[in-house]
């Protein structure tokens, strides 16, 4: 038991009932920290969040543990958040205790004084607590109840809930603190995303982990391109902004008389992020023969330069792909992709429709040019070339011959959610 005067606040909850509070939840319990009041003298202190410009209520609990006055009036003090001095936040707020000594919740929860902050934002809020009354002489009284001190964070625009991966309402905390920080003050769409992909190499987290959920990312540090695209779009949607999710994949086509296919797979050879060099856990490690002439006859002699190297493969069909973001904002498409690009990328192209038909294009397509030469510089195939045939078998540590992405004059792509 903490030591405490006659009466003191044991307990303040802030997410209650209809009370407007953003649900957290901890990412090692899957559980919902309002479940339990957040604050609790001695013994917990959560964090809660709102929708900015939100007027907060809170549920208090009073411990009495000698006689006090049986009503009373409560009243916290605290600085303001929005500029200099002190204010009243809650109260005052007429009490009657249900008994004087022992606990007593208060059937009506407190609402606050004043709105929190109209900005997105994290915020320290110290409260001192107070029981004022007038005794039976007439004498105004005024009893110190503790003091409790809050970490308050406000979003930008209302959240969607149930995102995939996502909790079935609100957010992990984690990705609340990290967006509160790193999106502090802004407005714009595109300005928070962008600081939420700037800030990502802050959380330490790397890619080319095998997770595929933000939970399962954050329990084992990193994870794979579908779980750092939730992840993404979660750390947008907690502060409002929404992100249409897409994947990728490689459309190949089989030439039924040489036993070519064109092609296998799409390759990145950046580590990714927070990586220094390709993942042991998800890379694919052997020779590869690339070739810096493309395109060429099976009988015509090409010169392939031998690396032994690790290499990421996105293999071709619905079964692989590459998971990116995309928002559209302004009247502009942007791509985020936050496995290998550390800025947001403008393409001249309408929102690509996730219903899984090949689309062609050729080297000069927005999408290409922009992106995709990029993050996948190279494409796998089983060719011939130099009088023998180049097969492609990831198991075995073949991989064909791997060519320039931007040399190649069509290639087929499908997109899926």
């Amino acid at each position: 038991m903490f030591d405490a005067g006659p009466l003191a606040v044991y307990s303040l909850h802030f997410d209650h009932g209809d009370s407007g509070a953003i649900a957290l939840w901890d990412p090692v319990t899957d559980t919902r920290l309002g479940m339990l009041p957040e604050w609790i003298r001695e013994r917990r202190a959560e964090p809660a969040a709102y929708l900015r410009g939100t007027r907060p209520s809170v549920r208090v609990t009073l411990l009495a543990h000698h006689f006090v006055p049986e009503t009373f009036e409560l009243s916290a003090f605290g600085p303001a958040l929005d500029g200099a001095g002190t204010t009243r936040w809650l109260g005052p707020h007429p009490v009657r205790l249900e008994r004087r000594a022992g606990w007593t919740t208060l059937p009506e929860s407190v609402v606050f004084n004043r709105a929190l902050p109209n900005r997105i934002g994290a915020h320290a809020l110290d409260l001192q607590w107070y029981a004022e009354w007038t005794d039976e002489r007439g004498v105004a009284r005024r009893l110190f109840l503790g003091d409790s001190r809050h970490e308050l964070h406000t979003t930008g625009a209302p959240m969607a809930h149930g995102l995939p991966g996502a909790p079935p309402t609100g957010v992990y905390v984690p990705l609340l603190r990290w967006a509160s920080r790193w999106c502090a003050g802004l407005e714009n769409r595109k300005d928070i995303c962008d600081a939420i992909l700037r800030g990502l190499p802050e959380t330490r987290l790397r890619y080319g982990v095998p997770a595929w959920t933000v939970r399962h990312m954050l329990l084992v540090g990193g994870g794979m391109c579908g779980g750092w695209t939730q992840l993404f779009q979660q750390l947008a949607g907690c502060q409002g902004v929404p992100l249409e999710g897409r994947t990728l994949h490689l459309h190949s086509t089989k030439d039924s008389q040489t036993g070519e296919v064109r092609w296998e797979g799409m390759v990145a050879a950046a580590p990714g992020l927070n990586q220094f060099e390709p993942s042991r856990l998800t890379r694919f490690l052997g020779r590869y023969n690339d070739s810096l002439k493309y395109p060429f006859s099976p009988d015509e002699p090409v010169e392939l330069l031998g690396r032994y190297e690790a290499r990421y493969c996105f293999l071709a069909g619905l079964e692989d792909g590459h998971c990116v973001s995309f928002l559209e904002d302004g009247g502009r498409l942007y791509l985020y992709d936050p496995s290998f690009r550390a800025e947001a990328v403008m393409l001249d192209m309408p929102l690509p429709e996730p219903d899984v038909q090949p689309v062609m294009l050729g080297p000069e397509s927005s999408f290409r040019r922009s992106y995709l030469h990029h993050v996948m510089p190279w494409l796998m195939g089983s060719l011939r070339a130099n009088g023998r045939f180049w097969e492609v078998n990831v198991l075995r540590g073949e991989f064909g011959i791997t060519v320039k992405t931007e040399q190649v004059p069509e290639l087929g792509i499908l997109w899926s959610r």
